[in-house]
């Protein structure tokens, strides 16, 4: 049976994929191929190939001016992420769509409490790391010192791996069920029909 899926649902489900892959992005460009520390040594590296002698904290200062742009997008995405969050907090008090929970309990094949299991993670997960994202973004508007706050910043690079295991996991599930039942999933949730 084809559900259909509403166009609140859909937009959603865009705005959401659009800000967790554009985070995931930008922190994972961050801890990997823009991370400060390696990004100076290659500069004082490339610099002393040159006979030209610079520190390590003024490559670091350097690093970070190089990676500032990529991680704007950060603060760009961000907030996507809560407006996603915010339909779809809307998108459950007007009754158009189920908290993944509900079906968690409500079904009765394992697959299905899979799946919503599955989707009852991601959305714990996002909004964890969106509450530590902001918390830690904006502790000093809030009067919270950076020192007592760094817990947030952990918690919130720690489940980045676990959204991106879960996530990787919703889109097997839908190439699966794609593919075992013949139900269009990505077509219905792009065109509705």
């Amino acid at each position: 049976m084809e559900k259909k899926f509403s166009i609140g649902f859909r937009v959603w489900h865009l705005l959401n994929m659009v800000a967790i892959f554009g985070l995931a992005f930008t922190g994972f460009a961050r801890v990997s191929f823009l991370n400060k520390h390696d990004v100076a040594q290659k500069i004082v590296a490339g610099l002393a190939d040159e006979g030209i002698t610079l520190s390590e904290d003024i490559a670091v200062t350097i690093a970070k001016t190089i990676r500032a742009e990529v991680w704007e997008w950060h603060y760009i995405f961000a907030p996507l992420l809560g407006m996603a969050i915010a339909l779809r907090i809307f998108l459950v008090i007007t009754k158009r769509v189920d908290i993944p929970l509900t079906g968690l309990f409500t079904s009765t094949g394992i697959q299905e409490k899979v799946k919503y299991l599955i989707h009852s993670l991601i959305c714990l997960v996002i909004v964890v790391m969106a509450v530590t994202g902001a918390l830690y973004y904006y502790h000093d508007a809030l009067g919270i010192a950076k020192e007592s706050i760094k817990w947030t910043e952990e918690l919130h690079s720690t489940l980045f791996i676990p959204l991106m295991v879960l996530v990787a996991l919703h889109i097997i599930g839908v190439i699966k069920h794609e593919i075992s039942t013949g139900e269009s999933i990505v077509s219905r949730m792009i065109h509705g029909e």
